[in-house]
């Protein structure tokens, strides 16, 4: 069965049939945010999405179709709660230690208006859920992104090489690795 699975998936996706486990595992998360909804799990998930799937993709688009990244990326800007052009912009200067403003694209102005949507249909339709489980998860998602960015780059890059937590965050570890080559494939 996967065999059958990945063997379709090579002519959407431009690097590995891997990169259908982090697809997979964000929409496992979408699925899991509509059943059992917590602030907990809007933080971690937040977190780990960002530092997987996000990341990787910003890096390494995952689909051969260029419509299909687009699409992917609209979907992690309403997964995440924030514009993934923007999150990529950010990224990418900070690999190229580029300080200057990040530009407000049409991208990110669409994709913004996606995130709007999703935060104003949770606080019209639930304002309790929003203000009491949402918001605090989301908040608490991106303390803990704060928090692994400043220990990765605490005097200078670093890097973790404890197998857990590299497959728990599929090679995120590698830091000072990505830093040298970002745009290396990290899953091959």
């Amino acid at each position: 069965m996967f065999v059958m699975f990945t063997a379709r998936m090579h002519g959407i996706l431009r690097y590995s049939n891997k990169d259908a486990v982090l697809i997979l595992l964000s929409i496992v998360y979408a699925a899991l945010l509509l059943s059992v909804p917590s602030a907990a799990l809007i933080a971690i998930g937040l977190w780990w999405i960002a530092n997987t799937s996000a990341h990787n993709f910003i890096h390494t688009p995952f689909f051969q179709s260029r419509a299909l990244n687009r699409a992917y990326s609209f979907y992690l800007s309403a997964l995440m709660g924030f514009p993934q052009e923007l999150w990529r912009e950010r990224h990418l200067r900070h690999h190229r230690g580029d300080e200057r403003p990040i530009v407000f694209t049409a991208k990110a102005g669409v994709e913004s208006l996606v995130v709007a949507v999703v935060w104003l249909t949770l606080a019209i339709n639930a304002p309790g859920f929003f203000a009491t489980v949402y918001i605090p998860g989301y908040l608490a998602g991106l303390g803990l992104c704060f928090l692994q960015g400043h220990f990765e780059h605490a005097g200078g890059a670093t890097s973790h090489y404890g197998r857990l937590y590299n497959r728990l965050f599929f090679n995120d570890g590698y830091h000072v690795e990505h830093h040298r080559r970002p745009g290396v494939h990290r899953m091959k």
